[in-house]
């Protein structure tokens, strides 16, 4: 088996040449345990913590400076207490807005969700997007002590143990579908308390290293879910709608065609990101009936949407994290339903989704 990590470093003075597409980042050095990661060098001190080298992180995206991950085995010590804490690992970055990233709930420990996949596309986190049991998973943690982590790769797969020897998650499928990236540790801490790493380890899979893990059953797509959506380019929030009517020549906005994803969801992100005050696309699908008669769209969105038809607004929602109460999370499901008076010949339904935080997604079935 080829060596799937790659090494750049000069013998010399260990730094390398960073591709162009992370040219333009402004860090600097910091060397721990034979490893040289880039980051701001104010949130990061090795130190000793419970009797062993540390690297002490209160916050931000510290890239391995000389290696590249496509297939291989990551490992490392972690210690952090109870504090509203987020950690783990970058992997497979292509740019620092497209990466696959697995982290750590610090504060959830046993709880359904303490660890978490999702890919980040263009710049946007897409938690409330995957949220089934193969994208999140219960752990457990050891407070203020070292909670070892372990994170084979192979393929569009991977398995993750915490404080384990058997997977604590499997991920079934890697969503960015990028082969090979840059590698990275970060942490974010709403109290500031810091992330302590030690014990790092980066290095290409042995005959032994196997992913063992299994895809856990998820519930079926349901009856008339809608596979493909018809997307716009971007535009602000505030420029689709005025007094429950719809105000933009759709006509005159570029469209793409976007699949969704294997649980049904679209992530609206693939298409593009979020620039100045454009945060918003709109979905369009034209339906023809013979008749007058009503149907019902089941839908699931994030963060916010509202639905046009026939240019008259007949539903505004709003999904984001924390905005029904403090312990609302936002993920998407097929929760919500609307009755659509539909008539005679052509109909025209167009559903705007605007994001903020979490996940830019949109999922229908009709009834």
């Amino acid at each position: 088996m080829p060596n799937l990590i790659t090494y750049a470093r000069k013998a010399a003075n260990f730094t390398c040449t960073v591709g162009l597409l992370f040219a333009s980042v402004q860090s600097s050095a910091i060397e721990f345990e034979n490893y040289q990661l880039e980051g701001n060098p104010e949130n990061a001190t090795v130190m000793e913590y419970r009797g062993r080298p540390a690297l002490q992180i209160t916050g931000g995206r510290y890239w391995f400076s000389d290696m590249t991950l496509s297939d291989g085995v990551i490992e490392f010590d972690a210690a952090m207490d109870e504090s509203h804490t987020f950690f783990g690992l970058i992997m497979r970055a292509e740019s620092d807005n497209h990466f696959e990233n697995i982290y750590l709930r610090a504060h959830l420990n046993k709880k359904p969700d303490a660890m978490q996949y999702m890919p980040v596309v263009n710049g946007i986190s897409s938690w409330q997007i995957f949220s089934d049991q193969n994208a999140i998973s219960a752990a457990k943690y050891d407070y203020n002590d070292w909670n070892k982590v372990k994170i084979v790769v192979q393929g569009d797969k991977a398995d993750i143990y915490v404080n384990s020897n058997e997977p604590t998650l499997h991920v079934p499928d890697l969503k960015t579908d990028i082969k090979t990236g840059r590698l990275g540790l970060w942490m974010f801490s709403i109290e500031k308390t810091p992330v302590y790493f030690s014990n790092l380890q980066v290095r290409a899979l042995t005959p032994d290293d196997k992913i063992v893990g299994t895809a856990k059953e998820t519930p079926a797509l349901a009856d008339g879910l809608i596979r493909s959506f018809k997307v716009s380019e971007p535009v602000p929030e505030d420029t689709v709608g005025h007094n429950h009517w719809l105000d933009l020549d759709i006509d005159k906005l570029s469209w793409q065609s976007l699949e969704v994803e294997s649980n049904g969801i679209a992530n609206l992100a693939k298409l593009s990101g979020i620039a100045d005050k454009a945060n918003t696309v709109l979905i369009h699908e034209s339906i023809e009936t013979d008749k007058a008669e009503m149907r019902k769209l089941r839908f699931g969105y994030s963060d916010r949407v509202q639905i046009f038809l026939n240019g008259k607004l007949v539903f505004a929602g709003n999904a984001g994290w924390k905005q029904r109460d403090y312990r609302f999370l936002g993920t998407i499901g097929l929760n919500d339903a609307v009755g659509l008076s539909l008539q005679e010949g052509k109909n025209d339904l167009v559903i705007a989704v605007s994001e903020t935080f979490g996940g830019w997604g949109w999922t229908a079935a009709w009834e």
